[in-house]
């Protein structure tokens, strides 16, 4: 009974459509979120992406989850954003320095009464291995078919008629 909002610069319509997902602006996402989940690399485009003033847009009662990369939330912005009750909570187990050390923005959020923190391995466990394996193997398999990539960064530039050009069989 969720309804999933996403920004996505490459995602079509059509594949958001299929996954129940309404593309909209990043202004309106923010403003209408209650859970706003990170899924992006870390580039300098996307580096600072959430800072003080796209904090400032969410609802005061905002659970922000990053589990993607560092540096994509301004840590001290979102330090203040949890002070001051403008967000409601965050679970991270990203940070723009890793590990944390005796960074006192980063310490400050790990003991953040409203953060939870785990380590960043989330794909080291042999399960999480598998399955990427696979699902890497898939998705050359349906680009080599004729498909479209489903989830690569650089999906736009490189296109399966590209990639049958460069087989070697």
């Amino acid at each position: 009974g969720m309804r999933l909002l996403a920004t996505d610069p490459y995602a079509s319509p059509e594949t958001a459509r299929k996954l129940n997902v309404e593309l909209v602006p990043l202004a309106d996402l923010l403003a209408q979120a209650d859970f706003l989940t990170v899924h992006t690399v870390l580039t300098t485009g996307t580096r600072g992406l959430l800072g003080a003033d796209e904090l400032a847009r969410l609802k005061p009662s905002v659970r922000l989850i990053n589990c993607a990369r560092g540096g994509i939330i301004d840590e001290a912005a979102l330090l203040d954003a949890l002070r001051e009750d403008r967000v409601a909570g965050a679970a991270l187990d990203v940070f723009s320095k890793e590990p944390p050390g005796d960074d006192p923005t980063l310490r400050a959020l790990i003991e953040h009464p409203r953060v939870i923190t785990t380590p960043h391995l989330g794909a080291s466990t042999e399960e999480a291995q598998v399955h990427v394996a696979l699902d890497v193997a898939e998705q050359i398999e349906e680009v080599l078919r004729g498909g479209s990539p489903r989830a690569a960064v650089n999906a736009p530039l490189i296109l399966p008629e590209t990639l049958r050009q460069l087989q070697p069989w």
